[in-house]
């Protein structure tokens, strides 16, 4: 498999993991952990899939939003707004860099930590054009 087509692919789990995670009460939860995630993504050899799990959250989030508003709710809110120039390396420092700084985050599921890492960085009231 080429390694587009597995980024591809693992984008594609993660999206389904979490948009299947959106009602948590039903659904299940990655067992995975925060703190185990930022340790991959803090390793070389982690670093492709950490940036396409990343990217599967960002994606779920916007297509969350998009979802909400085509089912009736217009003022449907982001939980963050990543700007579209933001590269896989940015928005994986950011993460890496806020899990570090939130101790208390690194034993919950790892799609919330990097969900709150995502929206502590990335504030829908900043400049959409530029990254914080």
């Amino acid at each position: 498999m080429r390694r587009l087509d597995l980024i591809s692919v693992v984008s594609c789990m993660c999206v389904g993991l979490l948009v299947a995670a959106a009602d948590a009460n039903a659904q299940r939860v990655s067992p995975m952990k925060a703190g185990n995630f930022g340790r991959i993504c803090s390793r070389p050899a982690g670093a492709q899939v950490c940036d396409a799990y990343i990217s599967g959250v960002a994606d779920a989030g916007a297509l969350g939003k998009v979802n909400n508003r085509n089912e009736g709710d217009p003022k449907a809110s982001a939980g963050f707004c990543i700007p579209q120039t933001e590269s896989g390396v940015a928005m994986r420092g950011k993460v890496v860099s806020w899990l570090k700084a939130h101790q208390d985050v690194l034993d919950k599921p790892v799609g919330e930590g990097v969900f709150m890492a995502l929206h502590d960085s990335y504030p829908c009231g900043a400049a959409i054009g530029s990254s914080k």
